[in-house]
C-alpha cells in the first residue's frame, strides 16, 4: 500500500520538479511511512511513499523494467500477482523482486494498456513509457483506491490525495459551485468532480493516457447485470459460497499481520468467520461502540467474537471524538460529511495497534440488495419508473430544494442556474433502463454511493493510521458473479441479502443472520443537543464564517432552534456545514 504522485509535461528543471515532487510525497507520508522513492528526468517525475506489505525487503518504488525504458508507481494490492508472474516468466520476462508492483509493470510491457484486464485487486498506478513519452494511469474497477489529477492542457499532475496536487501553488483553488451543491445534496462529492474546478478524480474502472498529443480518458470496465435464469437457488448458493471463500483466501495474502473490522453485522461477521476457517493462527478483530444503546453494536460483535474465538479489541466512542474534526478534514482533502467517518477513524486507529492489514465487510449491501431502499424502489418502479428514480433521489439526499432556496445566497443560486444534482444518479439510471428494478438500483449505488462515500471514507480513515484495508466482498469476479444472480434471490419476500445469507448459513449463527440491520453512524442528533452544541454555535452561527459567503445565516438559526427543541432533526445539515467550515480553514487561503 502506498501514496503515489507524479508530474508530466512540466518544462522546468529537474531540480525544481524534484523539489515539488518531494513536497507532494511528503504530505502522503501517512499512506506509506516505511520508505519513499523518486524518479525524475526531463520528461517525468514519479514519487511514492510505501507501506510494506508484500516483499518487505524488495519492492521499493518507483520500479523500472530491465532496460529502464519504463517505470511504475503503484498503490494497492494485486491478489492474482503470483499467477500473473508465472505466466510472464514463461514469456521471457525477468523479475528483480517478489512484489506485485513489478508484475503490473511487466504486464504493461506484455499487454500494453490492456494490462488492466489481467489484474485482480485494488489499484491506482501510473506507468511512464519513455519509448512513447507517455504516462498511462488506471484505477481499479470498483474504485477502492483513489486517484486525483490536474491537467491544464500542457502540465499533468496526479496523486493519491488531492492535497498532494495542491503542493503546486500554480493549481487553482476556485470552488466548483456544482460540486458544492452536490456536497450539500449527497454529503459527498461524486466523481469525477472534486471541490476544486481544476482537479478531477479518475472514476472507478477508468484509465487515461497523457502525452504530447494530449489527454485521453476511457472506461475499461463496466458492471453488467445479466441474470442467468437456468440455475437453481442451490446452484447459486454453492457458487456464491465458493466465490466468497476464494476471495477471502486471496485477500489474506500478506507478509505482515492481518486482522478484520467486526461490527457484528452479517457482512463483517461472514468475512471473519471465513478467515477463522482459512487461517491456522487466531484472528484479531477491531470493533467500535457507543454508550447510546440504539447505536451500539458491540454486543453483536462480542457474540461473533465468542463464537469464532477471535482476539477482540474494542473501543467506545463518545462526543469528544468530534475534537478530531480538524484532523479529519485534513485527511479527507475535500468536504465529506458521512458522520461515520469518525468511528471509522477510531476503529482504524484501534486496528493499527494490532495489525497492518485489515479485511472489511464493505460491499455486501450493494452486491446483494441489503438496504431497505431496494424494496421501496422495486415497489415504486411497478407504477412509475421515472417517479421511482426521483423518489430514490429525494430519499438519498439530505437537504430539500426548499431548504436550498432559503439557505443559498443569490450569487450561488446564479452560479447554479439550470443545474440539477439529480443528474449525478440519472446518468447511471439512463445506462440500465432495460434491467429489473433491483439490478438498476444496485448499479447506481455501486457507481455513486459505494465508491464516493463508503470506499472514500474507509480509505482516508484507515490510511490516516497507515492501515491497509481490503474488501473481499468487492473482488471484481465476485461482484460480477453476484450480478449474474437473479434479483429474486437477493430480495426475496421483502428480505434483502437472501442468497448471501444462505451461502453463509453454516458459517454464522441464526441470531446474526437474522438480526435487525444497524447503520454504522454516530448519535449526532443527541450530541448536538448536548456536548457538541457549542461546537456548532461557535463555528457556524457567528458573524465571520466561510459558509456565510455562500449561505444565509437566518434560516440556519431557525433550524438550529428547531433541532435544539426537538421539533426537527437537522443533524446531517449541521454536520455537513461544520465539516465544510473546518475544511475551508484548512484548504482555502485566507480562511484560517
Amino acid at each position: 500500500m502506498c501514496g503515489i504522485a507524479g508530474i508530466f509535461g512540466d518544462p522546468r528543471s529537474e531540480t525544481l520538479k524534484h523539489d515539488q515532487l518531494h513536497r507532494m510525497t511528503s504530505v502522503l507520508h501517512h499512506r506509506g511511512p516505511d520508505e519513499g522513492g523518486h524518479v525524475v528526468n526531463e520528461s517525468v517525475a514519479l514519487g511514492s511513499r510505501r507501506l510494506r506489505i508484500i516483499d518487505l525487503q524488495g519492492g521499493k518504488q518507483p520500479i523500472r523494467n530491465e532496460d529502464n525504458s519504463k517505470a511504475i508507481v503503484f498503490n494497492g494490492e494485486i491478489y492474482n500477482y503470483r499467477g500473473l508472474r508465472d505466466g510472464l516468466l514463461k514469456r521471457g520476462h525477468r523479475f528483480g523482486t517478489r512484489c506485485d508492483t513489478e508484475v503490473i509493470l511487466h504486464a504493461y510491457e506484455e499487454y500494453g494498456e490492456k494490462c488492466v484486464d489481467h489484474l485482480r485487486g485494488m489499484f491506482a498506478f501510473a506507468v511512464y513509457d519513455s519509448a512513447e513519452n507517455k504516462l498511462f494511469l488506471a484505477r481499479d474497477r470498483l474504485g477502492i483506491k483513489p486517484l486525483y489529477y490536474h491537467w491544464d492542457g500542457h502540465r499533468f499532475l496526479f496523486a493519491s490525495e488531492l492535497k498532494a496536487i495542491l503542493q503546486d501553488h500554480r493549481v487553482g483553488r476556485d470552488i466548483d459551485p456544482t460540486a458544492l451543491d452536490d456536497y450539500l445534496t449527497y454529503n459527498y462529492i461524486p466523481s469525477p468532480k472534486t471541490i476544486f474546478g481544476s482537479i478531477r478524480k479518475l472514476p472507478a474502472g477508468h484509465a487515461l493516457t497523457v502525452s504530447e498529443r494530449g489527454l485521453r480518458e476511457w472506461a475499461y470496465w463496466d458492471l453488467v447485470f445479466s441474470p442467468d435464469e437456468r440455475q437453481t437457488e442451490s446452484d447459486y448458493t454453492a457458487g456464491l459460497r465458493d466465490k466468497l471463500e476464494e476471495s477471502v483466501a486471496l485477500h489474506l495474502e500478506s507478509d505482515v499481520p492481518v486482522g478484520a473490522f467486526l461490527s457484528g453485522g452479517v457482512d463483517s461477521s461472514g468475512v471473519v468467520g471465513m478467515m477463522t476457517q482459512l487461517l491456522d493462527e487466531r484472528v484479531h478483530t477491531a470493533s467500535i461502540g457507543f454508550r447510546e444503546r440504539d447505536y451500539n453494536e458491540l454486543p453483536y460483535a462480542r457474540d461473533v467474537a465468542h463464537k469464532f474465538g477471535v482476539c477482540a479489541h474494542e473501543q467506545i466512542v463518545d462526543p469528544t471524538a468530534a475534537e478530531i474534526l480538524d484532523t479529519l478534514t485534513w485527511h479527507y482533502d475535500e468536504p465529506f460529511a458521512d458522520s461515520s467517518m469518525v468511528p471509522t477513524y477510531y476503529v482504524s486507529r484501534l486496528a493499527r495497534n494490532h495489525f497492518t492489514v485489515c479485511l472489511s465487510g464493505d460491499g455486501g449491501d450493494e452486491n446483494f440488495a441489503g438496504y431497505k431502499r431496494f424494496l421501496h424502489f422495486q415497489q415504486q418502479s411497478r407504477h412509475d419508473v421515472q417517479a421511482a428514480e426521483r423518489s430514490y433521489f429525494a430519499h438519498r439526499t439530505w437537504i430539500t430544494p426548499n431548504m436550498k432556496d432559503l439557505l443559498y445566497r443569490i450569487p450561488l443560486k446564479k452560479d447554479l442556474a439550470g443545474y440539477d444534482p439529480f443528474s449525478v444518479v440519472k446518468e447511471y439510471f439512463d445506462n440500465n433502463r432495460d434491467w429489473d428494478p433491483v439490478s438498476r438500483l444496485q448499479y447506481v449505488e455501486i457507481k455513486t454511493y459505494l465508491v464516493d462515500d463508503l470506499l472514500t471514507k474507509v480509505d482516508r480513515a484507515s490510511m490516516a493510521h497507515s492501515l491497509e484495508v481490503r474488501v473481499p466482498l468487492l473482488d471484481h469476479e465476485l461482484v460480477e458473479y453476484a450480478a449474474s444472480i437473479p434479483a429474486c434471490y437477493k430480495l426475496y419476500r421483502s428480505q434483502g441479502k437472501y442468497i448471501f445469507k444462505k451461502a453463509l448459513g453454516d458459517v454464522l449463527p441464526s441470531q446474526i443472520l437474522n438480526r435487525k440491520k444497524m447503520g454504522f453512524s454516530m448519535p449526532l442528533a443527541l450530541w448536538f443537543q448536548g456536548q457538541l452544541a457549542g461546537l456548532v454555535e461557535s463555528n457556524l452561527l457567528q458573524r465571520k464564517t466561510f459558509i456565510g459567503s455562500y449561505f444565509d445565516s437566518d434560516p440556519l438559526r431557525v433550524w438550529w432552534t428547531e433541532h435544539q427543541r426537538g421539533v426537527q432533526d437537522h443533524n446531517r445539515l449541521f454536520w455537513a456545514l461544520l465539516v465544510l467550515e473546518f475544511w475551508a480553514k484548512r484548504f482555502l487561503p485566507g480562511s484560517a
